[in-house]
């Protein structure tokens, strides 16, 4: 029971720590970007999942 409420209270310090609510890491500008919802039409017109597609189709979803 006390693991629990020490728990709880280190979540509440980590939610507090994040004023704006975002728990994100910034991209690495030397990686390309996905162009998701590209990618998602595609695989929608296609009826295939992304993990379906050659590396030929995903070079097109790409952005360097």
């Amino acid at each position: 029971m006390k693991a629990d409420k020490k728990l709880i209270k280190e979540i509440g310090g980590f939610d507090t720590a994040f004023a704006d609510g975002i728990y994100a890491v910034p991209p690495n500008p030397k990686e390309p970007r996905v162009k998701v919802r590209a990618l998602w039409d595609y695989c929608k017109q296609k009826g295939v999942e992304p993990k379906d597609l050659s590396r030929e189709e995903i070079e097109e979803f790409l952005e360097y």
